[in-house]
């Protein structure tokens, strides 16, 4: 039987909003037996109080740091040596750090370097190089579509729905990624005879951008994503191995080094 893996959560209140407590301990259990949960933040401060429930919801330990003078990186270094801490006295296997703050770059490469998993979590206004520092970066809903999602919950009086605005469709993917996508799926078909298995694109791509995973693109298998990206990838066909499991591309008539 597998280990169970053990699971920290330090969470910087300061840096993230309190209705993403319920996503980033949902996502947390995911990797494991989450047996740390701290969270810190200057408590005297207004703009955290929306934490307060949370804290007890989640059985979370708050920890206390005064802001000595404003805009000084107190909550990160507190984070910082909790997290070494725990690094050192505990046996956890993966750390979950929610936070949208590139000043912790440093920390989550030394955590990998000692062989720790390292999740991020926290909004899409990031650094890309924060973003790719950790195994994976998780996305947290934002404040928008919360509070839509609260107004479709609450019952009240029907409304006349407002005249339908047509608008662009954001991009699927951006185009550095995209790019490197279609790069790798090419060379993949070429070195494997014509095929690119969904598992190694997964990985190829995962280790040049760690939020590339079906969450973030609202998908719960890669299946799913890659069937959502179809529209870029028209000059590929998703085929099932004969397994009825592996799925890979191949190219399609006409597509880049068509030799059928």
């Amino acid at each position: 039987m597998d280990k169970v893996r053990n699971v920290a959560v330090l969470i910087d209140a300061e840096n993230v909003p309190a209705h993403s407590a319920k996503q980033i301990f949902d996502e947390a259990s995911n990797y494991g037996n989450v047996m740390v949960k701290r969270i810190f933040a200057d408590w005297s401060k207004t703009s955290v109080k929306g934490w307060k429930d949370e804290v007890n919801r989640y059985s979370m330990t708050a920890v206390q740091q005064f802001e000595v003078q404003p805009r000084k990186n107190t909550i990160d270094i507190a984070l910082i040596i909790q997290a070494l801490i725990v690094l050192f006295e505990k046996d956890v296997d993966v750390f979950c750090i929610a936070a949208g703050d590139s000043d912790y770059t440093r920390l989550v490469r030394e955590l990998r370097e000692r062989n720790k998993v390292v999740i991020g979590m926290g909004g899409r206004n990031v650094n890309p190089g924060f973003v790719n520092a950790f195994n994976e970066y998780i996305y947290l809903a934002s404040d928008e579509k919360e509070k839509e999602k609260k107004k479709k919950e609450k019952p009240g009086k029907a409304k006349t729905p407002a005249p339908v605005q047509k608008e662009e469709k954001p991009e699927i993917i951006d185009p550095t990624k995209k790019k490197d996508l279609v790069d790798i799926i090419d060379r993949l078909i070429d070195d494997n005879n014509g095929k690119a298995y969904y598992a190694q694109i997964s990985m190829e791509m995962k280790q040049k951008y760690s939020d590339f995973i079906p969450k973030n693109y609202g998908c719960n298998s890669f299946k799913a994503l890659m069937e959502k990206l179809q529209p870029v990838l028209q000059k590929y066909a998703p085929v099932t191995g004969a397994d009825g499991t592996t799925m890979y591309l191949t190219r399609t008539r006409g597509g880049k080094n068509d030799r059928r």
